[in-house]
């Protein structure tokens, strides 16, 4: 029997094939070649800017907790490739993940199917979730959705969590445009569930959804209203929790019940309001990477530690709006600008960006760049160990990243 490589070698192989290419015809084929395992799911498809992952999370949790078997498929990741594929409320582990994925690698190449790393990503998802005899995948888009590798497994339900200006470069300039994008994996027959209040956003769903035959389902939130396993700290967790759960009751066609919303299993997300503490000072780990995340992101912050002096750790990748967000960062108290480690390329030098955009502190002071994180953030807790502060460190997933490994392995 051949020995199936390494973990480790398996996560080299996908990041060799990092890229991204548009069309549908490579995730088509590699998912013909595997026996179409999406064809004995039952697919939901989580779009939008900010909060998919852990609406994906909170909505097939809910699915297994009624008794529905259940698996979400991520992205990206943050400390490990696992963190890609949920199988019934866990992670999958480094075996599993690299059995898989090898097997599809292998598929892809002896077929000549080119396939991307994401593209492999999805199609092994949907394999395991197949092998593990699952009813429903909870499948969070990577980008927009029309050219997204997961709006080929023909989606019944796609869940709308909320849109604002992001990667613009791909998916349009305008709210309007990019919510068309993020919607074009909806099909005749499928349901729609809208998890914005914005009634510009509506407007265009529901547009949309009759233009293609599909149907509308508008969340409400009922003021005052909590979820039933709060997974974090911040008030948008919990709310992205909510919508997933409340999402979850309208596929079953009834409420959760007592004794199953005990049951509830989730994962906290990586660098999604994580807080450490560091030498006596509170640092909150959250991977905003626009403004509308960063917004929401110093609002529980606030919400948390009141009007505690705040340090601020910032590293983000090109294409973002960095001068937006950094207009809301001028109430730190400490700026430290740095790079995002292992960002393949597409990390912003923070040398260029105090250059061009001169960010200041509430003080009028200069952002100090600092190009290793981890250094980064100890000039900042040092700062504010002097004032009884806390620390955000933001601006993209990648910069929690090298943050993180060093946090948790202390």
């Amino acid at each position: 029997m051949p020995v199936r490589p390494s973990y480790e070698a398996v996560c080299g192989e996908l990041d060799r094939r990092r890229r991204i290419t548009l069309g549908f015809e490579r995730i088509v084929a590699l998912l013909r070649l595997l026996g179409n395992p999406h064809h004995s799911l039952r697919i939901v498809q989580v779009v939008g800017t900010n909060g998919k992952g852990t609406t994906a999370v909170a909505l097939a949790g809910t699915l297994e907790a009624a008794g529905r078997p259940s698996g979400a498929y991520l992205s990206p990741h943050v400390l490990s490739y696992t963190e890609r594929v949920m199988l019934r409320g866990r992670f999958v582990s480094e075996e599993e993940f690299a059995s898989t994925m090898s097997e599809v690698m292998e598929i892809a190449d002896a077929n000549h199917v080119p396939a991307t790393q994401f593209e492999i990503l999805t199609a092994g998802a949907l394999a395991m979730f197949r092998d593990a005899r699952l009813e429903w995948a909870v499948l969070e888009a990577g980008l927009g959705a029309r050219h997204d590798a997961t709006s080929a497994a023909e989606a019944t339900a796609v869940v709308l969590t909320n849109v604002s200006l992001d990667h613009t470069e791909y998916l349009g300039d305008t709210v309007e445009e990019i919510t068309e994008e993020k919607l074009a994996s909806l099909r005749p027959g499928s349901v729609l569930i809208l998890g914005t209040d914005d009634p510009q956003v509506i407007a265009i769903a529901r547009e949309v959804s009759a233009r293609v035959r599909a149907s509308v389902v508008v969340e409400h939130k009922k003021t005052g209203e909590q979820p039933y396993y709060k997974t974090g700290n911040a008030p948008y967790l919990a709310c992205n929790e909510l919508l997933g759960m409340r999402a979850a009751e309208m596929l079953l066609g009834r409420s959760l019940r007592q004794a199953e919303r005990a049951t509830v299993r989730m994962e906290l997300l990586p660098a999604r309001f994580e807080v450490h503490e560091v030498y006596g000072v509170p640092v909150v780990m959250d991977g905003a990477h626009n403004l509308e995340g960063l917004k929401a992101a110093l609002r529980a912050v606030r919400e948390r530690y009141g009007d505690r002096p705040l340090g601020v750790v910032f590293g983000a990748l090109k294409g973002k709006d960095v001068g937006s967000m950094l207009g809301i960062l001028r109430e730190a108290y400490a700026f430290v600008l740095t790079c995002p480690a292992n960002a393949d390329g597409r990390a912003l030098d923070p040398g260029w960006i105090e250059e061009v955009y001169a960010p200041q502190d509430a003080g009028g002071r200069g952002a100090w760049v600092v190009n290793d994180a981890v250094v980064a953030l100890r000039t900042v807790v040092g700062e504010m160990e002097k004032v009884g502060g806390v620390v955000l460190v933001t601006g993209s997933l990648y910069t929690c990243a090298g943050v993180l490994r060093w946090l948790r392995g202390r």
